[in-house]
């Protein structure tokens, strides 16, 4: 495998080849990239169906969703938590800093689009709420209204140590010079952030959307009320008027904000700087 400078000498400039391929590609790469990490959500739900224990759930299904990065990864996908990164190449003074903010913009709209196609495309399968006597559907109900109603504060600090995982977790398969390797160390990592509870905020722009979706199903049936959804995601009727677009923005803010400070910030940068001597020193 690479040593730690060689392989933050190929994060920058991996990072900066990305952030200069044509506008086409990188829209439909980062398409790609949002729908893969939904498509690894939808894993992530369906694997943990029926764990009772959260310590086992949060683990099996850490290790489930982590199909979504290696689907991103061995595709070549631009995912705006791992994209962050390219702002060590700005930081090397190679990638200007506008060009570095106009990617981030770009990659972080297209994967939204992705994610919000795969939710609805998701639904009308018919997949949450046939199987399981609906319990898919209705966790995305608590989970949606958990994510909308955290404060600013939560949120962010969540943000940072969700994407100090996954950043960590491409750095590792950038690493690993086979493919055993890179899945190994992106299945572990990316369980680890997901069975700690932190927020990726790509992951969340699906979470969410399929939370409202789930809220808007349920409501549709006669006579059903705040109330009677509630009860059935098992979550307080505050939470879930929380499940709204505001609410979806109040959580993307804050968790994309930490995202970039956790990804540029304590891995990206620092790497680059901390392994420089040896850069420079040839080792």
């Amino acid at each position: 495998m690479l040593n730690p400078a060689e392989t933050a000498q190929a994060v920058s400039s991996g990072s900066d080849h990305k952030a200069r391929l044509p506008f086409m590609s990188v829209i439909i790469l980062a398409i790609m990239a949002g729908g893969a990490i939904a498509m690894g959500d939808i894993f992530w739900a369906h694997a943990t169906v029926g764990i009772e224990t959260p310590g086992a759930a949060n683990f099996v299904g850490g290790l489930a969703f982590s199909a979504g990065l290696m689907m991103v990864v061995f595709f070549g996908g631009h995912l705006f938590t791992s994209s962050v990164m390219s702002g060590v190449t700005t930081y090397e003074g190679k990638l200007p800093f506008g060009k570095m903010i106009s990617y981030w913009v770009i990659v972080w709209i297209f994967n939204f689009v992705g994610a919000v196609m795969i939710a609805y495309m998701y639904y009308k399968s018919g997949l949450p709420a046939g199987k399981y006597d609906g319990a898919i559907l209705k966790h995305f109900i608590t989970l949606g209204a958990g994510k909308a109603s955290l404060g600013f504060t939560e949120a962010f600090i969540r943000g940072i140590f969700c994407n100090v995982f996954v950043c960590m977790a491409v750095w590792t398969a950038i690493a690993a010079k086979d493919t055993a390797g890179k899945i190994l160390g992106m299945a572990f990592l990316i369980a680890a952030f997901v069975g700690s509870g932190y927020e990726h905020c790509v992951a969340n722009m699906f979470i969410i959307t399929e939370g409202l979706i789930a809220k808007a199903h349920y409501l549709a049936i006669d006579g059903a009320t705040l109330e009677h959804v509630a009860h059935l995601g098992h979550t307080t009727v505050a939470k879930l008027e929380n499940l709204s677009i505001a609410g979806f923005i109040n959580n993307l803010i804050p968790v994309t904000l930490g995202n970039i400070v956790g990804g540029v910030g304590f891995v990206a940068v620092l790497g680059f700087v901390a392994h420089k001597p040896d850069m420079e020193g040839g080792h």
